[in-house]
């Protein structure tokens, strides 16, 4: 019982918790999704760096970072903190890796929270990256220079802005209390010495961290996003061919179905925790997969990457019926040349193979 915080106390209302509640269900899960999105991740590296075409050069830096970053964030939930979180409360106790060489959990969840923000960023650098190709937007970035700052600063701002809330201390005890009046029978975990409260409630300077973050990757977001919008659709150009356009708008769906799908897995858990606390409601079940929701983002993001850009789609079809492909067509270009061969030693004259259908 060292193990546990003082305020622990032995009840039996705790009997009924299924196997959903459990750190194991979780930490399993947890680990059954990383080995599926770490394989698909770094065969997604692979085909970004491999076979991105010349016609998508000036995406191929932009992807790269964004599943960089997805990837970190993918880690962080499944592998390096694995969170098991305690909705309505802002609480959780890590079960991965950081937890276990113990770096304190304040700081796992300023990572996890700056990546978060970090992939706002990467929202940025790929709808910049559409609105700099079209060529009728003259208020753009043109300097490969000014770009590296301009991103470089708005990474900095996604870590610095919620740096003030973590720097301060908190009594740990005191906000234990406030939980227990809004989760009087816990699961058994809470009681852990690593689960960690960051917040009582109503607290103003994470609330205007995550605002000023949140304004600033929304607004540079839908800037990039409706100014690359207003230039396909509205502006005409006679230099500029309706089949260029209509590519542009094409790579443009791409990027907005590439960045949706995945927001759905991180923006789900986070409307379930606000409906958790607006009604003070309190089911581990549904908090564990809730954050099993979460993780699945990488596994989102890598498949949306490599169905929906032709190129890797091709790279997936050659890897699965590639070989069946070129042994057929060897097998055919084989028997067309033997046909040919064998009807002009009968003949005297050359007679046209049979045409490869392939």
């Amino acid at each position: 019982m060292s193990n546990l915080w003082p305020d622990y106390i032995e009840s039996t209302c705790r009997q009924n918790y299924s196997f959903f509640w459990s750190t194991d269900y979780l930490r399993n899960a947890y680990h059954c999704t990383a080995l599926i999105s770490v394989t698909l991740s770094l065969f997604t590296f692979y085909a970004i760096l491999r076979v991105t075409p010349p016609r998508m050069k000036n995406m191929k830096t932009p992807l790269l970072i964004a599943h960089a970053w997805s990837t970190n964030l993918d880690l962080m939930l499944t592998v390096g903190s694995a969170p098991m979180l305690f909705f309505p409360s802002a609480s959780g106790v890590p079960l991965g890796i950081f937890g276990s060489i113990g770096i304190p959990v304040k700081w796992q969840a300023y990572w996890g929270q700056a990546s978060i923000f970090c992939m706002g960023v990467c929202f940025i650098m790929l709808y910049e990256n559409r609105q700099s190709q079209i060529p009728t937007i003259k208020f753009k970035i043109k300097s490969k220079r000014v770009r590296q700052i301009y991103f470089g600063l708005n990474f900095v701002i996604a870590f610095v802005a919620i740096l003030p809330f973590y720097l301060e201390d908190t009594d740990q005890i005191e906000l234990r209390k406030y939980v227990l009046k809004r989760i009087p029978c816990p699961t058994i975990e809470f009681y852990d010495q690593k689960t960690y409260i960051l917040l009582k409630g109503g607290e103003m300077t994470p609330f205007i961290s995550v605002i000023i973050s949140m304004v600033l990757i929304i607004f540079q977001t839908f800037f990039f996003l409706a100014h690359t919008l207003w230039h396909l659709t509205l502006i005409r150009n006679s230099n500029v061919s309706e089949t260029a356009k209509s590519l542009q708008r094409k790579l443009l769906a791409y990027v907005s179905v590439q960045i949706s799908i995945p927001l759905i897995a991180l923006t789900g858990p986070v409307i379930y925790s606000l409906y958790a606390d607006r009604n003070n409601y309190y089911n581990q079940a549904y908090n564990n997969n809730a954050m099993l929701l979460m993780s699945f983002h990488g596994i989102f993001s890598t498949m949306c990457t490599l169905l929906i850009y032709q190129p890797y789609r091709d790279l997936i079809k050659k890897i699965i019926v590639g070989k069946k492909e070129d042994e057929d067509r060897r097998t055919s270009m084989a028997t067309s040349s033997y046909i040919g061969h064998h009807r002009r030693s009968t003949t005297g004259r050359i007679i046209p193979p049979v045409e490869n259908s392939y």
